[in-house]
């Protein structure tokens, strides 16, 4: 990516995608985004990439049960910021070539750049949109091809803690659940502010100069998001205890503060 953005956009502000893209080894990032990464980083002790890999490799094994283990076939994946390293459409398609996915990003650059990076896969859509506005994101995906005639998952992946308190996270995700057929999935992970609370707070002013708060939750409150849903064993957990395999990698720090779950619609 240049120092200059197509159409004018501002580029001299922290973005939340460009900083993630940053954590995980990018190169789609300003040096606003490294500068303020670089402070998330130190008030980590470096642990926020740990925790960005362990976000990563949680999805694609979320995206990689549904769509294996239970016949999801249709991908909405909200807030998804740049289509970087563990992509949801690679891991879907993978194990189902058949599938449908639909990126949706609020942020202009982002969502240009995600269509330029997808062009050429009728399978995979990039669409700009608010999330806060579920009836409109639906209406736009199904105007792309994304119908909701059967089952679907929707990952909200490290964006809800973007979201303010103000702006009634718990009931957003409500709206979407209402608004998806029966069978259908939720894949959630959050950071978690219990065992953490200052280096959460510090954090949260760093992110108070980009393009979208950063409210680290307590467990309690996250677990409400799963309202209305079943949740999949094991439950919501430490992302690293999700489903980890027969070889998992304990966190160099004894802990991950981000929890994780996918639950079910009845």
């Amino acid at each position: 990516m240049t120092e200059q953005a197509p159409g004018g956009f501002d580029v001299t502000r922290p973005n939340v995608a460009r900083m993630y893209d940053y954590y995980l080894g990018g190169k789609n990032h300003f040096p606003p985004d490294r500068a303020a990464a670089e402070r998330i980083i130190e008030l980590s002790h470096g642990y926020v990439r740990d925790a960005v890999r362990e976000n990563r490799a949680f999805l694609g094994r979320a995206v990689r049960y549904l769509a294996a283990e239970c016949g999801i076939r249709r991908f909405l994946d909200l807030g998804a910021g740049l289509p970087t390293q563990g992509n949801v459409h690679e891991i879907a398609l993978a194990e189902a070539p058949d599938s449908l996915v639909t990126y949706v990003d609020n942020d202009a650059v982002v969502a240009a750049h995600g269509r330029a990076l997808l062009e050429g896969d009728p399978r995979v859509r990039f669409l700009q949109g608010d999330m806060r506005r579920p009836r409109d994101v639906l209406a736009a995906a199904e105007e792309a091809g994304f119908t909701l005639d059967g089952p679907a998952a929707l990952l909200l992946v490290s964006c809800l803690h973007f979201v303010s308190d103000e702006e009634d996270p718990a009931g957003l995700v409500a709206a979407y659940r209402d608004l998806l057929p029966a069978g259908s999935h939720l894949v959630v992970s959050h950071v978690c502010s219990d065992l953490l609370p200052d280096t959460m707070a510090q954090a949260g002013a760093v992110y108070g100069n980009a393009n979208a708060p950063f409210e680290a939750r307590p467990g309690a409150q996250i677990a409400r998001f799963f309202d209305g849903f079943e949740l999949v064993e094991p439950g919501l957990v430490p992302l690293n205890e999700w489903r980890p395999g027969d070889d998992p990698v304990p966190p160099r720090g004894g802990f991950l503060p981000v929890l994780g779950g996918v639950g079910r619609r009845p």
